[in-house]
């Protein structure tokens, strides 16, 4: 059975006869033809939200195959589940939120490294959900309240915990609670939760189907444009295929500067998330960035020690590869 290593080599060759180069998004069709023979497979681990609609986009419009790449894209509830198939070399790259990130390379319970940005958070991107009646209207309203996140330690939870303090309010005078992203609507209408954060397509959605609705912003100030996710791969499977890792990064600059059109990011989420192709449009979507920026990890890292989940501060430089020139 032939190797990675020889696979991406006929992959190269065929590749430079092709020239078919990075021309895609500046003219020509999309490639969407299953792969070829010889195409070098990687595993990708994805989570149903906004954040990994450009994998799927890269799926549909060839832009992994155009890279020499054959994509198994699998979809996983939560990082709870992609950490350990990373971890088993069950996936090869996943999506992880930048706190779960940090946390786990300095519990040293992960050895990997930011292959590609994912998204960036915006006012109205990540908010915080409640019912009409339920008198949250500022941060000193969550005291003594049941509080979702998708997961415990996450990027929600931090930005959480940083708005409660700055504006004077005992984070821990709060209780937080488990609850994926897509059951938080349906948790507040019920009075599982009091109040929930929680990201695209379930705000709108959460809006139309429950009536529940943003309350204070908790991407904001220091905190605006906050990166929330990135996709990593372990440090054995980068030094093991750099060419692997580079045609992935590149597939995904691509899928990533196409996400910035609403009809083509639109096209996929329906699959990916739910959501009716009619609502795509009313999405309120943060940024999809091209490249991995060490110095905007960085203030993820700032954030996290000031609150307390980090115990000393980490050089994010030397958790990126950085993303190659097209």
């Amino acid at each position: 059975m032939a190797t990675r290593a020889t696979r991406w080599a006929t992959v190269i060759a065929v590749t430079a006869m092709t020239a078919s180069g990075c021309s895609l998004l500046n003219g020509g069709g999309a490639d969407t033809s299953a792969p070829a023979a010889g195409h070098a497979k990687i595993n990708v681990g994805i989570i149903a939200t906004v954040d990994d609609a450009p994998v799927k986009l890269a799926q549909a419009k060839g832009y992994f195959t155009q890279e020499g790449l054959d994509a198994n894209v699998k979809v996983y509830p939560s990082v709870t589940q992609t950490m350990p198939a990373l971890q088993s070399g069950e996936i090869d790259v996943t999506l992880m939120n930048y706190v779960s990130f940090f946390q786990a390379e300095a519990a040293k319970t992960i050895d990997a490294k930011v292959v590609s940005d994912a998204y960036q958070g915006t006012p109205d991107s990540l908010v915080l959900l409640a019912k009409p009646d339920s008198g949250i209207r500022t941060p000193k309203d969550l005291a003594g309240k049941k509080v979702s996140v998708h997961s415990k330690g996450n990027i929600v939870e931090l930005l959480l915990k940083a708005v409660l303090q700055d504006n004077g309010v005992d984070p821990n005078s709060v209780t937080y609670l488990e609850v994926k992203f897509p059951q938080i609507p349906a948790a507040l209408a019920n009075g599982q939760i009091d109040a929930g954060g929680d990201l695209e397509p379930y705000i709108t959605q959460g809006e139309q189907q429950f009536g529940v609705q943003p309350t204070f912003k908790i991407v904001t100030g220091a905190t605006d444009n906050i990166p929330l996710s990135g996709y990593v791969a372990s440090n054995k499977f980068i030094g093991a295929h750099p060419d692997v890792v580079a045609a992935f990064q590149r597939a995904m600059v691509k899928a990533q500067k196409a996400a910035a059109d609403r009809s083509a990011i639109g096209s996929v989420l329906p699959d990916l998330t739910g959501v009716d192709k009619q609502t795509t449009s009313l999405l309120k979507l943060g940024v999809f960035p091209t490249s991995v920026d060490a110095t905007r990890l960085q203030r993820v890292v700032t954030l996290m020690k000031t609150y307390g989940y980090l115990q000393q501060s980490m050089d994010a430089s030397g958790l990126v590869v950085p993303t190659p020139n097209s």
